[in-house]
């Protein structure tokens, strides 16, 4: 990456070589000869890195590196010197020096400082940019809520964000879009400076589950050779997500709902208590607020869930939201595969809207990408949509009956398993367990599929 250096010393001669030789690497360069002239220039430019010798007059490097961690810069800072000593590495790296080098003749030493300090650059821009992309993703903006009833959720959602709820429980079908509202809950409140961690529970057995939500210690189990940290950790200072509550042991929920009102946990097999600092939205298709739950919910964990329960509704009840859903995803999948102008023609809303959608959003999704597959055409027409099953075409299918459609030669050998995947999944009600068995394979095999 070309970055804008600042390089300080107060040897003219100094300036002018490491200068010299970070300008033929590309990079632009600005060099001054005191503290004070660099401070004086932080205030109209902030540079991506900065060379400071350790040893000036009147304000040395040290004095100068603890006023420019204190302004609004925060340029990375190497530390430069002919005389270095461990106490002067150790007070420059408190002070928030990313390097320290020991300067030689031909400033050769410079140059492993400068490919960490520029990778660590390159690192850094693309998490902020990557958190950037996700707070737009995830806006409050890009959730769609024409109807009455998701109008609602996004407002519960809101009040949740703002708040310090510890716990929160997202009840509603497979496929009604769960995880995104926790992504979006997350990247809409504080605790978006924290990482978003996600766990699905859906697919674990009880031993492995609890590994991975409160970590481990070497020799916690037969296979546990190191310590492992858990979600609950990979999530601190942010959310945890924990997707098919109802799928977890009784005994696991317990734990959870004990790390909860104690806010701290330990590790499988470790004794140390960790501090419980993640917000952990849990989300199930059972509901908590039902009577008659134990069975599916730990009584310790019940007035958790239960009091911060929001609903969200099937997709076939929010039918206002069905045409502005249809046309996001279309638009995202035609920027996914390079086809940007992608449309629906008049023939398509009359009968997404008379359509059940069992799987929810996550079916609509599946029947965009399928119809996109199978259409050239920039517009597509209900034909595209449901020529696998519609009556007027080829006679009506027998129940339980798969048949899709693509242009030869259009479609790979992969994508057409994508295809056939997918229908069994609809056909299955997004079970994934009764469309393994369908398909004679391993619910692991599906997954990778998937």
């Amino acid at each position: 990456m070309r970055a804008t250096i600042y390089v300080t010393d107060d040897e003219q001669n100094v300036c002018s070589a490491l200068s010299r030789r970070l300008t033929r690497k590309g990079h632009l360069v600005r060099s001054f000869n005191s503290g004070g002239a660099l401070l004086e220039a932080l205030t109209y430019e902030i540079p991506d890195l900065l060379f400071l010798d350790l040893k000036m007059p009147e304000m040395d490097g040290l004095e100068t590196l603890g006023k420019v961690r204190k302004s609004s810069s925060k340029p990375l800072v190497v530390m430069l010197t002919a005389y270095g000593s461990v106490e002067d590495a150790v007070e420059a790296i408190r002070l928030g020096a990313y390097d320290f080098v020991i300067k030689s003749v031909d400033f050769s030493t410079v140059d492993p400082a400068l490919d960490r300090a520029l990778n660590f650059l390159e690192l850094r821009r693309r998490v902020e940019y990557s958190a950037l992309e996700n707070q737009r993703h995830y806006s409050w903006e890009h959730v769609i809520a024409a109807s009455t009833s998701m109008t609602k959720v996004v407002e519960q959602l809101k009040k949740q964000a703002d708040g310090d709820t510890t716990v929160m429980f997202l009840q509603g079908e497979v496929g009604t879009g769960k995880e995104f509202l926790a992504r979006a809950l997350h990247y809409n409140s504080p605790k978006h400076i924290g990482p978003f961690a996600s766990v699905n529970c859906t697919e674990q057995n009880a031993l492995l589950l609890e590994a991975q939500l409160f970590g481990y210690e070497r020799g916690a189990f037969s296979g546990a050779n190191q310590a492992m940290p858990g979600a609950l950790e990979r999530a601190h200072a942010g959310t945890l997500f924990i997707d098919g509550l109802d799928h977890i042991s009784l005994a696991v929920q317990e734990s959870l709902a004990e790390a909860i009102e104690s806010g701290s946990y330990c590790r499988m097999g470790g004794h140390d208590r960790l501090p419980l600092q993640a917000r952990i939205v849990v989300a199930s298709t059972q509901s908590a607020v039902e009577p008659g739950q134990e069975q599916v919910f730990h009584s310790k964990l019940i007035p958790h869930v239960r009091d911060n329960q929001i609903t969200i509704p099937p997709l076939r009840e929010r039918q206002d939201d069905i045409i502005p859903l249809t046309l996001k995803i279309l638009q995202a999948y035609g920027e996914e595969i390079g086809r940007e102008k992608l449309e629906i023609d008049s023939s398509v809303p009359p009968i997404l809207l008379n359509f059940q959608f069992p799987g929810n959003i996550r079916e609509l999704e599946a029947l965009i990408k399928r119809a996109v597959l199978c259409s050239q055409n920039p517009v597509l027409t209900s034909l595209d949509f449901f020529s696998q099953s519609s009556p007027d075409h080829e006679g009506e299918l027998p129940p339980n009956t798969v048949r899709i459609q693509f242009e030869l030669g259009r479609c790979s050998l992969s994508e057409i398993q994508g295809m056939v995947v997918q229908e069994v999944l609809r056909l299955s009600n997004q079970d994934k367990d009764q469309a393994a068995r369908h398909l004679h394979v391993s619910l692991q095999t599906l997954n990778e599929h998937i």
